[in-house]
């Protein structure tokens, strides 16, 4: 009997390999094609929501599974009806020897082969079972769907579909779930609902000054419907008035400006000393100061229910809050809920004088930052380049995120299970803002790229495509917790707009009658629609600019200056000849640029420049073709020109970003000066964002007659970047710059840049007394 077992044994596993074979054999097109789309779908999952969320890539990710699901389809079809054929035909098991068979319904026939059949009733075969009880039919199903390891090893890696069918069915649910990640990270951006235009609600502080604030603000509809008030509805004709006067309340919506800035000054009786200015007669004042009635808030559908209003007439380096109040009626809006508080900025005429700043040239807060009434020791921050919900994490999935938020976990700031996640600015916050009272920096410059409003996917040139992406960045609870506290400066760069673009497009060329070559160029038709909604939800929040309808600008804190280019509206195709007429910058704003460095020259002893690409044209080769036409590497000639003035200029300091890497260049001047003044440059990004681990910057790609470009430092890896610069100019004979440069929330590396000592004079720019008193060294008495 055990030779009988063994002989029997053998007998099946020889059939098994035998039907094993008969179905590989029967792979065909098909099922190549499904191992081909298996490892596509799984390699594109990856490389989308980890590494490079591309538009090549989301299209490409569609057609992986569409022709995965083909594929799949059709060998499922084909093996069922293969191992169905197998079951009827082959004598797997005999059958014969073992079965005991209801004589009165079921035979067996010789002639057969061991065929099974019946001479009534079907279901009577499917019922027969063998003394261990199983049936003959599942049997045989059983032996020719099981799987060896190395069979499942080869579904694990090639996504092949096998004998089973429950492999099969985990196979295409797995891919299927992949699928879906993708689709959850490539289109949630654009379905969130922050995008319907009566969700968002947000209120910040933007560009502040020693007198002046910038509030922010998007309130859509603050009045309700006007719909609303059809039926009747009535409110006094003047608030306060004692005749009782009303009017129609659908009056209300014909006022442009529905909200007010209200604000006052912080007394902060904890800090404040028995000086003059905070007490009279020696007594503390702790009362709270009234609330002054701040700028009006132009609010309408045609700028999305966005606005900006400046209040002025503050005092340097005081602390105030702020609330919205309704115009017609003075009381506050739901948004802000509470009184928020910003920080004037101290008065920079004195920067250079050491009897008013007295012990601030040495002290430091608790938390080691600047004391914020400095106005020659500070910080601030710089990177760009930001992408929300990147890298993606299936916990962000949509279908049981919000269960694992119901339960409290991952739901923290920052925390895993939310969507809309913006790693780089909970970083950010985590870093400079959490637990402390006031942020460790004053300010952060955000160098472009703030949204990606044609990557992965481009709605067209239409202003609602970029509003949407806007909405979205902002309703953002991670980008929330950092504006809601940290005033910004902003430039865009190109992907505001469409990947690289300029606003010359090269359109064709021309010989005029003198044998001149004309180049025509037009504006392309995305500009007008993403530089408005950028204007809405970025720039009107920055300081002024240098010219009206531009967005260049300048500010300056105590000592230092800053110049924010423009190197996208005003610049040249990068397809014509690099000479005298190819421009970046466009010539209103470079003469612009060559008077800012006149007046700063003696007047700052550090001058940041902000270009949104880089000043360095050590990015380049063969892989990293963009560096070389988008860049100022394709600009040469003027830069070259630029060269030869800010030689001149000591400690200057460029600042860029959209490389997606960190590096730190020294640039010299074009000629042979010995006592020239080199700029350094930091270019830093993303702040979250893709990095590739493919070098593109070398010493070997310089470019351009100054040929003189040190390399400082190279940090290619990291998805969150940013640069902090922390500006100590108290010692007028060693100022210096500290730089740390933070990536994945870890300073990954520091360098102090120390400048020249600058001798300013009283005259200077900067420096002109307002009054004839002030001449005198007379300054106002602050009497409340």
């Amino acid at each position: 009997m055990p030779d009988a077992e063994t002989g029997k044994q053998q007998q099946q596993s020889q059939e098994k390999q035998d039907v094993i074979h008969s179905i590989e054999e029967a792979v065909g097109v098909f099922g190549r094609l499904q191992v081909i789309m298996s490892v596509l779908l799984r390699l594109g999952a990856f490389l989308y929501l980890r590494w490079v969320p591309n538009t090549l890539l989301m299209k490409l990710m569609h057609f992986f599974y569409a022709f995965y699901f083909l594929a799949w389809s059709i060998r499922q079809l084909s093996i069922s009806k293969q191992v169905v054929s197998l079951i009827d035909q082959a004598d797997i098991l005999p059958a014969k020897a073992d079965l005991k068979l209801l004589a009165d319904r079921v035979e067996v026939d010789n002639q057969s082969n061991g065929l099974i059949k019946t001479n009534g009733n079907k279901d009577a075969v499917e019922h027969k079972s063998e003394q261990n009880g199983t049936t003959v039919e599942s049997e045989k199903e059983a032996l020719i769907r099981s799987l060896s390891v190395w069979e499942l090893t080869r579904v694990v890696l090639f996504g092949r579909s096998t004998r089973s069918s429950t492999i099969n069915l985990l196979s295409f649910g797995f891919h299927t779930l992949l699928f879906l990640f993708f689709l959850d990270a490539a289109w949630s951006p654009y379905i969130f609902p922050s995008h319907h235009e009566h969700n968002l609600h947000f209120a910040h502080v933007g560009a502040l000054g020693p007198k002046t604030a910038t509030i922010h603000v998007r309130y859509p509809f603050p009045l309700g419907q006007r719909d609303d008030y059809l039926n009747g509805g009535l409110i006094e004709q003047d608030i306060g008035s004692f005749d009782g006067a009303l009017r129609d309340a659908q009056s209300l919506f014909d006022n442009p400006e529905p909200l007010r800035v209200v604000y006052r000054e912080v007394r902060n009786i904890v800090l404040e000393s028995n000086s003059a200015a905070n007490s009279i007669d020696g007594r503390i004042r702790t009362q709270a100061k009234r609330w002054e009635r701040g700028p009006l808030l132009k609010l309408d559908a045609e700028s999305d229910w966005t606005g900006s209003a400046k209040i002025e007439g503050l005092w340097p380096a005081t602390e105030y809050e702020w609330r919205l109040a309704f115009a017609h009626n003075s009381t506050f809006t739901s948004v802000p809920s509470h009184a928020r508080k910003f920080i004037t900025w101290p008065d920079p005429r004195l920067s250079d004088d050491k009897d008013a700043l007295g012990a601030l040239r040495t002290t430091r807060n608790e938390d080691g930052s600047a004391p914020f009434d400095d106005p020659n020791h500070f910080t601030f921050g710089s990177s760009s380049c930001i992408k929300p919900d990147f890298p993606w994490t299936p916990t962000q999935f949509w279908a049981w995120s919000w269960l694992l938020r119901l339960f409290n976990i991952g739901n923290e700031p920052g925390g895993f299970a939310l969507r809309n996640r913006i790693q780089g600015f909970d970083k950010l916050a985590e870093r400079v803002l959490d637990g402390r009272d006031r942020p460790s920096m004053r300010f952060f410059v955000q160098l472009g790229d703030v949204i990606y409003g044609d990557v992965p996917y481009w709605g067209g040139p239409f202003i609602l495509t970029y509003r949407k992406l806007y909405r979205n960045l902002f309703a953002s609870d991670s980008f929330r917790r950092v504006y809601e506290r940290l005033p910004m400066m902003s430039i865009y760069d190109d992907h505001e707009v469409v990947n690289n673009w300029g606003g010359n497009k090269l359109v064709g060329s021309a010989v005029d009658e003198d044998s001149h070559q004309i180049t025509k160029v037009t504006t392309p038709e995305a500009v007008p629609p993403a530089t408005k909604a950028w204007y809405e939800y970025i720039g009107s929040s920055n300081p002024d600019p240098l010219e009206p309808g531009q967005h260049y600008y300048t500010f300056r804190y105590g000592d230092t200056a800053f110049f924010v280019m423009d190197c996208r509206r005003h610049r040249s195709p990068w397809q014509i000849e690099d000479d005298e007429d190819k421009t970046m910058l466009g010539q209103q704003q470079k003469d612009a640029f060559i008077r800012w460095l006149g007046a700063v020259n003696s007047t700052a002893t550090f001058k940041f420049v902000v270009s949104s690409v880089p000043f360095t044209t050590l990015w380049g080769g063969p892989l990293d073709y963009d560096s070389k036409t988008d860049s100022w590497a394709a600009y040469t000639h003027e830069r070259d020109y630029l060269m030869t003035i800010m030689q001149y200029i000591p400690n200057i300091i460029v600042l860029s970003g959209d490389r997606h890497e960190f590096a730190s260049v020294g640039i010299a001047p074009v000629g042979t000066r010995s006592d020239y003044h080199p700029v350094t440059e930091f270019s830093t990004s993303p702040l979250n964002m893709f990095y590739l681990p493919v070098r593109t910057l070398s010493q070997a790609h310089n470019l351009g007659a100054t040929g003189a470009e040190r390399l400082y430092k190279y940090l290619p890896d990291g998805n969150i970047k940013w640069s902090e610069f922390e500006v100590d100019t108290r010692d007028v004979s060693k100022p210096v710059v500290h730089v740390k440069v933070i990536i994945d929330g870890d300073v990954a590396w520091k360098v102090s840049v120390h400048g020249t000592p600058i001798h300013r004079t009283r005259n200077a720019i900067g420096g002109l007394a307002q009054t004839f008193l002030e001449l005198l060294n007379w300054r106002p008495r602050r009497w409340f």
